[in-house]
C-alpha cells in the first residue's frame, strides 16, 4: 500500500483534471466554431481519461477514487470560463490558456515527487497531453484560425446589386 500522502497527491492532480472538464464543458457550451470545438472536446477527454487512470491507481493504493465533478476552486475555474466565454471564442480560449497553465505547473510540481516507475510513466504521459493542449491553445489564439473557416470562399468579392 502507499503512503497517504502518495494517494493525496493523486487524489489532488485527479482534482485538478475534473476541474479541467469543469471548464472544458464552460467552454465548449458557448463556442460554435468547429474546429476549436472539436479541439476542445479532444483535450477534454483527455482530462477525463487522467482522472480514470488516476482513479486506478488512487483505488490500487487504498484511496477512495474521485468523482468527476469539480470542487469549490473547479467551480471557480468553471464560473469565469462561462464567463469570459460570453465575450466570444478568443476569450474563452484566453480563459482556458490560464486554466491550462496551471495545470502545467502543478503536473511539473507532480512529477518532482518520487513515484512508483508506473505512476511516474503515467503522470509524464499526463504532462506530454497538457504541453499539447496548451500549445494548441497559444497558437489558436495568435493565429484565430476561426476566422478562417468564417472567410468567404473567395476574397475580395462582394454581391452586386
Amino acid at each position: 500500500m502507499a503512503e497517504k500522502s502518495e494517494v493525496a497527491r493523486l487524489r489532488s492532480l485527479a482534482q485538478l483534471d475534473a476541474d479541467a472538464v469543469g471548464a472544458y464543458d464552460a467552454a465548449l457550451a458557448r463556442i460554435p466554431e468547429p474546429l476549436v470545438r472539436e479541439r476542445l472536446a479532444e483535450f477534454r477527454a483527455d482530462h477525463v481519461r487522467h482522472v480514470r487512470e488516476l482513479n486506478g491507481f488512487i483505488h490500487h493504493f487504498g484511496g477512495a477514487p474521485l468523482d468527476l465533478k469539480p470542487d469549490l476552486k473547479g467551480a471557480a475555474m468553471k464560473g469565469l470560463t462561462a464567463m469570459s466565454s460570453l465575450m466570444g471564442t478568443e476569450a474563452a480560449l484566453v480563459a482556458m490558456l490560464g486554466n491550462e497553465e496551471y495545470s502545467n505547473r502543478s503536473y511539473d510540481v507532480a512529477l518532482r515527487f518520487d513515484w512508483s516507475p508506473d505512476v511516474r510513466v503515467l503522470i509524464e504521459r499526463h504532462r506530454e497531453d497538457e504541453r499539447r493542449h496548451i500549445l494548441w491553445i497559444r497558437e489558436a489564439v495568435r493565429t484565430r484560425p476561426w476566422e478562417k473557416e468564417r472567410a468567404p470562399l473567395h476574397e475580395g468579392s462582394e454581391v452586386q446589386a
